[in-house]
């Protein structure tokens, strides 16, 4: 038979029961369009996220970081696994963790230098954040006077401060420059040109008074324990999520975190904290040096290892979101199966009458085979179109109607790849290819002559 041939005898079959095969084919469709749907909402926020991850990105940082870190995590899961459970004695190597642990992560200064002498290091920074209670623009009119919110103060060489997008760095040696993320701009309802060279001011509470707010429900300590430093803007940073922060240079972190902390040694090679950034030279590669600093019995990552785990758990996130619709897919499986059954058994003369005239089992096989792969992808097409424009539209209903969702440019729930819109018919299509293997086989063992005489 030729190809044309085929598909005349699928249209046919098709025009003879459309409610039976139609209904058939939605079962397809619910399946394909609860997959593309489920994994386009996935693939939309990984992409947002990888789009986070990538702006940010320096593949020559990496953070350092002490191993106590693990055994504090080690510790969560003894608390954990112990929920329920008789009491145990403690071990020498338990009593140890807990000693390190309860004494603070932190790279010591002789790690520090360690870390500076390693071949290929371009330099060893401090990088932390503090709490900010709020910002307030200098010299602004009465409109835009009072305090506004902020989350975090993060050094400006964080490799979350990212490329300007207006002004500059601030000079990690003066501690009168700032830079500030470009939604304040918007809240005091200036250009971000303007704010270059304006100074803010920043409301630091000490962390002792934070602890009193929130453990001891204290609020007049709070209240007492806040100073107000002022900085001069110098630049913009990248837009992000990330709305409330500001970024001071190192020696204006070093006198927010001083206060904040109490410790007059904060940010120092004594105290660099429990975090560093290591920024590797260009002829080297960063692989190599993290390598000796995992030697060192320091953990060392990089932004990219993160976006790889992000990646890893969207994996599994997209497989756990698609198997709703890979089970309707199965359920359907079986109205295929139904109803290739049902139209053998109402052609079965007509099967007779095909091999009395010649045709083969192999070709009869075929066609049963053809039609169910007709019915998947008929199936599988529409449930990924309804998907398609279903996301799209709640992608633009959402960004009119939900203020945070309207706050993400460039951002949208669902994205549909292209090897997605592709690959939901094309599976469609298969499954019902070998859903109809049992009917086709079936129909192609038929005798002729007991064929012909079925009514």
């Amino acid at each position: 038979m030729r190809l044309l041939d085929y598909l005349d005898d699928i249209l046919g079959a098709f025009r003879k029961q459309p409610l039976r095969t139609g209904l058939t084919a939605v079962g397809i469709g619910i399946g394909a369009f609860a997959i593309t749907l489920m994994v386009g909402l996935g693939q939309g926020l990984q992409s947002y996220i990888n789009e986070q991850f990538l702006a940010f990105a320096n593949e020559r940082v990496l953070i350092v970081y002490p191993k106590v870190f693990d055994q504090a995590g080690a510790n969560f899961l003894d608390r954990l696994n112990s929920i329920g459970r008789p009491s145990k004695p403690i071990t020498a190597e338990e009593e140890e963790r807990k000693r390190v642990s309860r004494a603070g992560a932190r790279i010591t200064s002789e790690q520090v230098e360690a870390l500076r002498a390693l071949e290929g290091v371009e330099r060893v920074e401090p990088t932390t954040w503090f709490e900010v209670d709020g910002v307030r623009l200098v010299g602004a009119d009465t409109a835009h006077a009072s305090w506004y919110h902020a989350d975090m103060a993060v050094l400006s060489t964080n490799p979350l401060m990212g490329t300007p997008t207006h002004g500059r760095l601030p000079n990690s040696a003066d501690s009168t420059e700032i830079a500030i993320s470009p939604q304040f701009a918007e809240s005091w309802g200036l250009p971000p040109d303007d704010l270059i060279g304006r100074e803010i001011e920043i409301r630091i509470p000490k962390l002792d008074s934070v602890l009193r707010r929130f453990v001891f429900r204290d609020p007049e300590a709070y209240e007492q324990q806040r100073q107000v430093f002022r900085a001069r803007i110098v630049g913009l940073s990248e837009r992000s999520p990330l709305s409330r922060m500001v970024f001071p240079s190192l020696e204006l972190g070093k006198n927010l975190g001083r206060y904040q902390s109490g410790q007059s040694e904060f940010l120092s090679d004594a105290k660099i904290g429990f975090q560093a950034q290591v920024r590797v030279a260009d002829k080297t590669d960063p692989e190599t040096v993290k390598q000796k600093i995992l030697d060192m019995d320091l953990n060392a990552r990089s932004l990219s290892d993160g976006l790889r785990e992000v990646n890893q758990v969207f994996l599994v996130v997209d497989i756990v979101m698609s198997s709703v619709g890979l089970l309707a897919l199965l359920v359907a499986t079986l109205g295929i199966v139904n109803t290739l059954l049902m139209a053998i058994s109402e052609r079965t003369r007509e099967i007779g009458v095909m091999k009395a005239l010649g045709m083969t089992a192999p070709t009869i096989r075929r066609l049963f085979a053809i039609e169910a792969a007709a019915i998947g992808l008929a199936g599988g097409l529409a449930g990924t179109v309804l998907a398609v424009g279903l996301g799209l539209a709640g992608d633009a209903l959402a960004k009119e109607t939900i203020e945070a969702a309207a706050a993400l440019e460039g951002y949208s729930f669902f994205v549909f790849p292209w090897w997605l819109m592709i690959g939901a018919p094309i599976f469609s299509c298969v499954i019902g290819m070998l859903a109809g293997i049992y009917p086709a086989n079936r129909a192609a063992r038929l005798d002729p002559i007991d064929a012909l005489r079925a009514e």
